[in-house]
């Protein structure tokens, strides 16, 4: 077997993973939102949102810095957590929302109650930086042949940044569940076509709309996690997309999450 450090290591990315704490943090899983006075509540399809999360972004960039988010204020994600849409179908659109908003003054002490009212207890988060590899489905990684006893060790190298822990993260590179191909089904179905099946990708518009995958990056990865009581279908994971160029100018108005489950 090839040296699978040496084979790989041009192929690794910078990512955040996003990890629990029990101490002080502006940034957590579940709780109260802490919305912005006049600021409201997203709803889709006539009821609230669930809240997912709030992230400092400058204890991000205190670790990292991600050069096409706002370099300051917080991010609020959503998401129908009652029907956990999977994103395939443009009928989708709304399910999933983030807001960026102004940071809190001060860290928020570690609590674990479910407050009335919110799908989660709040949970404390930190960052560290971490290298993640492509997944084998990746043409970089399908380019180097790997034999099956590679493509296992592969495997555990990719396992090992995340130190059995849930792979929540920030930037980089997803862990599919399923299929890795998510900028393109974001792309396609963003601009009205059904990827549920083959007959998305197969429609005349999907060639036109081909240029525009490059531009999706994964704003946030959030993994199943039973220490939080979060199961996204069969132990699966929520996939946060968001286009570059919008990014960099703060519009986080546009996102689209793709949901994969075991």
């Amino acid at each position: 077997m090839r040296n699978l450090n040496s084979l790989t290591k041009s192929l690794s990315v910078p990512a955040i993973h996003v990890v629990t704490v029990h101490a002080p943090s502006r940034s957590y899983f579940g709780g109260r939102p802490h919305l912005p006075k006049g600021t409201a509540w997203p709803v889709w399809r006539g009821r609230r949102l669930g809240f997912l999360a709030r992230l400092s972004l400058s204890e991000i960039n205190a670790v990292r810095t991600i050069e096409w988010l706002p370099p300051t204020g917080a991010l609020l994600f959503f998401y129908d957590i009652e029907e956990q849409p999977w994103g395939f179908d443009p009928e989708h659109r709304g399910s999933c929302a983030v807001l960026h908003v102004q940071d809190l003054d001060e860290p928020l002490s570690p609590s674990s109650e479910v407050e009335e009212g919110m799908s989660f207890g709040r949970t404390n988060v930190a960052f560290k930086e971490i290298e993640v590899l492509p997944s084998t489905e990746r043409p970089e990684v399908v380019a180097l042949d790997l034999s099956e006893e590679e493509i296992n060790g592969y495997e555990e190298l990719s396992n090992d940044p995340f130190q059995g822990l849930p792979r929540h993260q920030v930037g980089g590179l997803p862990t599919p569940v399923q299929d890795d191909g998510m900028e393109l089904e974001c792309q396609l179905v963003s601009h009205g076509l059904n990827c549920g099946d083959s007959a998305g990708y197969n429609d005349p518009r999907a060639k036109q709309l081909m240029p525009g995958v490059k531009d999706w990056r994964l704003l946030f990865q959030i993994d199943s996690d039973d220490d939080m009581g979060m199961q996204w279908g069969g132990s699966g994971t929520l996939y946060v997309w968001i286009r570059e160029d919008e990014a960099r100018i703060g519009n986080l108005g546009n996102p689209w999450l793709i949901a994969q489950s075991f």
